[in-house]
C-alpha cells in the first residue's frame, strides 16, 4: 500500500462536518451515526473550537473449543477557527439522529482566551 493511500485510508474515520452561518451565528453539523452523546467532547480555546470523539467496543465470545476477543477503537478530533464576532460563552452541542450539531452565537465581543468544556445534551 502506497503511502498516501494509508492516510488517506486513516482519515475516513473523521466525519464530514458542515458549516452554515446566519445572522444569529454559526452552525457545526457533523455526521457521527452509531454514537453516543457521551463520546463527543467540545472545548474552546483561544478562538478555536475543538470537537473530539472516542469510541471503542470489544465482543468476546468463547466456550471450550475456542475463544475469540475482537476490539475496535477509533478517535478523531477537529478544530475550528471561529471570528472575532463569536460569543465563545455561549456555545451549545447537541446529539440527535446521528449528527453532532455545534451552534455558536455571534457577538460583538472578541473572542475570550480561556478554555472552556461544552457538554452535549
Amino acid at each position: 500500500m502506497l503511502v498516501d493511500e494509508f492516510f488517506l485510508n486513516k482519515m475516513t474515520n473523521v466525519p464530514a462536518v458542515n458549516i452554515s452561518e446566519n445572522e444569529k451565528g454559526f452552525l457545526i453539523t457533523l455526521g457521527a451515526p452509531g454514537s453516543k452523546k457521551e463520546d463527543f467532547k467540545i472545548e474552546v480555546s483561544d478562538g478555536l473550537v475543538t470537537i473530539m470523539a472516542k469510541k471503542s467496543k470489544e465482543e468476546k465470545t468463547g466456550n471450550h473449543r475456542y475463544n475469540r476477543r475482537e476490539y475496535n477503537y477509533s478517535a478523531w478530533s477537529r478544530s475550528f477557527a471561529m471570528p472575532k464576532n463569536c460569543f465563545t460563552t455561549k456555545i451549545r452541542g447537541e446529539y440527535k439522529r446521528g449528527e453532532l450539531i455545534v451552534t455558536v452565537q455571534k457577538s460583538e465581543q472578541t473572542v475570550t482566551k480561556n478554555v472552556k468544556k461544552i457538554s452535549v445534551s
